[in-house]
């Protein structure tokens, strides 16, 4: 085990000594810097997708849920429309149908 942390300890030393840095030259240096460049690119771009996507998700659920709210609403006012539900409301404030059809007024020129 000692072994294995000898030879570590060398090579971290030669790895980051003058010497290695020096002796990376300036086309390696700048082609490492581009791609490490376009590493953290790809990078700041993926996590930006995964918070839209986790935003979309959000706002798909929310869209169902005023989807059910809006079929409630228009179903209840639909129910009400109905000539029984007018009769019950009506029955309250002491009116009554007509036993009389309406009657049609045509004007002649």
């Amino acid at each position: 085990m000692s072994f294995l942390k000898e030879k570590l300890n060398v090579y971290l030393r030669n790895f980051f000594s003058n010497e290695f840095i020096n002796s990376i030259s300036t086309n390696y240096f700048l082609k490492i810097l581009y791609i490490l460049f376009f590493i953290l690119l790809y990078i700041g771009n993926q996590h930006i997708v995964e918070k839209r996507i986790r935003e979309i998700n959000k706002m798909e659920k929310k869209v169902e849920e005023l989807r059910s709210y809006y079929i409630t609403i228009k179903n209840n006012y639909m129910f009400s429309k109905k000539e029984s539900e007018v009769l019950k409301r009506v029955k309250k404030i002491n009116l009554e149908a007509s036993k009389v059809p309406p009657e049609k007024i045509i004007l002649k020129k």
